[in-house]
């Protein structure tokens, strides 16, 4: 990877220009500099007095590491950022090309509305049109024209005729005339409004009862782009500071903005080059920036227009990650939400921070066997002073090692606090993504059918009894409609009397049942609907009794007076919800996205582990207790694994379910994004505080070097103790004790290596543990497994009091206790009382091995005696 040079670190290309506006990593540069520059003074003053070990390798090793620190650091937050931008632009095209598919059918559709067709031929009150326009606009109130054309562009009725010129020519509308062409959409300056521009669909209009026959006509209907884009905008940009949305044509000019002040209308605005986001100048002012192009529904790509989102550089990164929620995702295990190399930086820190503990040990025991151990409390001497000196020394070269290595931890737990944070502010965002595009999918489907219960050519074929007229429309507007599994109309006793399938031809004779069904027949407003309960209704799936969701209204007598029958229209709930939930999810493995009722009922699901009828898998009282419009995130444990999930509850969408009352039938989306599995209590802890001892008092001083075992502060006399060891090979010593992890070479001998944890406490110290060699009064060796190194400090020999009480291992040994600052107590052991301890169980191991292995167990004993 290519690096490139900043403030005196290595960063990665794609983020080295960017770094200036990253304040978080001046946050972590300035104290790890600091902290480096103190390695100077201090190897300056090792030097001077020949008394510190060797930092040069330490050093180097720390420095490598904050650069690489740094640059994961700003690499996590380009990608969050660019993450954020793209993936709000997706959404921003994606809403309005499936907003944009329902006008190619309603379009189509309302061409063949037989008033329509009617006034081409007969001179019909312009002002009856104007009232079902209006009618049609009242139920599909995305649109603010609606204007019927003749042939030659003369205007036969409008919505809004104030608005549209009395003839309208204009090539790009006249190509829905074209031979096979099911409709147009033009934007641009129009003489439908007034000269202002809009977005038009226009369809041909065929007149008389023959497809070919008499003359033809123009529909066009004028979408409210700007209404539906900025409401989208305003709700996508909020919680990104100063950023702006603009939705662009296919010669990339800025068709609407957000925010004109930044980004104003008209302008001609690059492209996002790069997929991860780029920075991107306009009117002298930097922005990060993501473009995103339609992903297509249905086979519909829209108009060729992209979606981008920019936001001032200046601001891009100023939001530190927020601080870690008490009670949220503290213990879990979070591996998988980061690469290899981030996961590694507060592992190598650990690990250089073991080698210097090891280097200051050797260089404290080292400078204390230099003066005897037990002394006058008032003793003076240039060797006694020199020895304080280096032991001061190499305090002050631990300390300066353990606070980069703080700074470290410090930084990737912020690095995973934002990691997390961002994974909830995904989970909500994408759940209220998920039930806007279920909303306004919904919302479709409302209007449709009280829009075709309007339908003449229905109603008549109701009132005649014309089943074979009914099946005819009703198989047309199927055609335009691909989101439904059925279309029917029924007559006043709930008798099926026509389906759009002819494959479902049986359900033809039908009494449907169903509170929807009373509902429908009772209606008496043309404005209303019903829309049944998600369950069966013998309508849905292969064997009819799926659960389903069903639209009806009440069909009005063609010549007023009543109703003639319903029309129902059966939602293809299965595969559209599933299209529409995996449409909200983010590009992560496991994720998973559910439509629930306020009840606790799953009606879809993007995986196959929830079917439609489960019990959701969020609290009752959390969805019963979730306002309209309203989403909340949280945590929740399913199969071993923590989720974090977000859950927004249904506001409707535009008039569609606004205002309602909780209900146990209200639609809201759960997004599931799997953390990882839960961690035991203190399984993720850190390693434990050094033993903190208390200041010496009294005439006699001991050299005590601590270390910690089963998270227990045990010690030995330093005199005891030769030194730590790197990190070497053990030989394996079969039919070894259990103890014993085998054996390792130093000064020219072989020694045993003891797990002190296996030995004292049953539990081992694991593959991480520190090796230190320790001797008895005898000269006898032995390598001891520790879990971590402690401090290597004095104490007053009257502060060591007799143990209370004897464990079974030290029944013969003379243990005493130290109390340290606070709470804490170290335990002293003594190297003679380890090693008879160790030669007893040696001894018992080889007396209760079976034949064949006693020479082994022997063998394992005379190491341990000659030592």
């Amino acid at each position: 990877m290519t690096k490139v040079y900043r403030k005196g670190l290595p960063f990665s290309a794609e983020v080295a220009p960017l770094i200036g506006a990253m304040p978080l990593l001046d946050e972590y540069r300035e104290p790890l500099m600091r902290l480096q520059g103190a390695w100077d003074s201090l190897a300056l003053l090792g030097q001077m007095s020949g008394a510190a070990t060797d930092m040069a390798d330490t050093r180097s090793a720390f420095e490598a590491l904050t650069g690489r620190l740094l640059d994961s650091l700003a690499r996590r937050q380009l990608r969050n950022a660019v993450q954020q931008l793209q993936g709000r632009s997706q959404v921003a095209i994606d809403i309005l090309i499936r907003n944009l598919f329902e006008r190619t059918a309603d379009v189509g559709f309302l061409a063949s509305d037989g008033p329509l067709r009617a006034a081409l031929q007969d001179d019909e009150d312009p002002q009856a049109l104007r009232q079902r326009f209006a009618a049609y606009v009242a139920k599909y109130s995305v649109y603010d024209q609606v204007v019927l054309l003749a042939a030659d562009g003369r205007r036969i009725a409008a919505l809004d005729e104030s608005r549209c010129a009395p003839r309208v020519d204009e090539p790009a509308l006249r190509a829905a005339f074209e031979p096979g062409r099911a409709f147009v959409e033009a934007h641009g300056a129009t003489a439908l409004l007034g000269g202002q521009p809009g977005l038009v669909y226009a369809a041909a209009v065929n007149a008389g009862s023959g497809e070919a026959s008499g003359p033809r006509g123009l529909l066009c209907l004028s979408f409210k782009l700007e209404d539906e884009m900025l409401g989208l905008f305003r709700a996508l940009c909020a919680g990104v500071k100063r950023s702006v949305l603009v939705l662009k044509d296919g010669e990339g000019r800025v068709l609407l903005t957000s925010d004109p002040w930044q980004i104003p209308l008209g302008a001609p605005l690059a492209d996002a080059g790069q997929a991860q986001g780029w920075r991107l100048d306009f009117a002298g002012r930097d922005y990060l920036s993501c473009s995103s192009a339609a992903s297509g529904y249905e086979g519909y790509f829209g108009p060729g227009w992209t979606a981008q989102m920019l936001q001032p550089l200046q601001h891009a990164f100023s939001d530190a990650p927020p601080e870690r929620q008490e009670g949220r995702a503290g213990q879990v295990d979070t591996r998988e939400l980061f690469d290899e190399e981030l996961r590694s930086i507060p592992i190598e820190a650990r690990r250089i921070q073991r080698e210097l503990s090891r280097s200051l040990w050797n260089g404290k025991l080292k400078s204390r066997a230099q003066t005897p151990a037990v002394a006058s409390a008032g003793a003076t001497g240039g060797v006694q002073n020199g020895s304080a000196f280096a032991v001061t020394l190499l305090n002050e070269v631990e300390r300066t090692g353990d606070q980069l290595r703080q700074v470290f931890e410090r930084a990737i737990a912020q690095l995973e606090d934002g990691a997390l944070g961002a994974v909830f502010d995904a989970a909500g965002f994408q759940a209220e993504l998920a039930i806007s595009i279920v909303n306004r999918n919904l919302y479709e489907r409302a209007n449709d059918c009280r829009w075709w219960a309007l339908d003449a050519r229905l109603q008549r074929a109701l009132a005649t009894g014309d089943a074979a007229s009914a099946s005819a429309v009703l198989a047309s507007i199927h055609a335009l409609y691909t989101v439904y599994s059925l279309l029917l109309v029924f007559d006043t006793a709930g008798r099926v009397v026509a389906v759009s399938d002819p494959a479902q031809a049986h359900h033809v004779g039908r009494s449907l049942q169903g509170e929807w069904v009373a509902g429908a027949l009772g209606l008496r407003d043309a404005s209303r609907h019903v829309v049944s309960a998600h369950e069966p209704c013998g309508l849905y799936g292969e064997d009819g009794h799926a659960p389903c969701l069903v639209y009806a209204a009440g069909v009005p007598h063609p010549e007023g007076g009543g109703q003639v029958g319903g029309i129902a229209i059966v939602f293809d709930g299965a595969p559209q919800f599933r299209a529409m939930l995996r449409a909200a999810l983010p590009a992560q493995p496991g994720a998973a996205a559910l439509l629930v009722t306020r009840a606790g009922e799953v009606v879809a699901s993007s995986d196959e582990r929830w079917q439609p009828g489960d019990r959701a898998p969020v609290s009752l009282a959390v969805l019963q207790g979730l306002a309209a419009d309203r989403q909340v995130t949280g945590e929740l444990d399913h199969q071993g694994r923590v989720q974090a999930f977000g859950l927004a509850m249904s506001g409707g969408y535009r008039e569609y379910r606004r205002l309602t009352p909780p209900d146990a039938t209200d639609l809201a989306a759960l997004v599931l994004l799997p953390l990882g599995e839960r961690l035991e209590d203190g399984a993720g802890a850190a390693s434990q505080a050094a033993f903190e001892p208390q200041a010496p008092v009294g005439t006699q001083r001991v050299d005590i070097a601590s270390f910690l075992v089963d998270h227990q502060w045990l010690g030995l006399p330093a005199l005891q103790v030769l030194a730590a060891l790197e990190r070497q090979r053990i030989t394996a010593w079969p039919q070894a004790p259990a103890a014993v992890r085998g054996m390792l070479g130093f000064e020219g001998r072989m020694l045993p290596v003891l797990d002190l944890g296996q030995l004292l406490f049953n539990r081992p110290c694991g593959d991480e543990a520190a090796l230190m060699v320790c001797q008895t009064a005898a000269g006898q060796r032995l390598v001891l497994a520790v879990q971590q190194l402690g401090q290597v400090f004095v104490a007053g020999a009257e502060q060591m009091q007799p143990s209370p009480t004897r464990p079974g291992w030290a029944a013969q040994a003379q243990v005493r206790l130290l109390k340290g600052q606070g709470p804490s107590m170290l335990t002293l052991l003594d190297g003679d009382d380890l090693w008879r301890l160790v030669s007893g169980v040696a001894e018992a191991a080889a007396s209760a091995a079976p034949t064949g292995a006693t020479a082994s167990s022997l063998a394992a004993t005379q190491v341990l005696t000659l030592g």
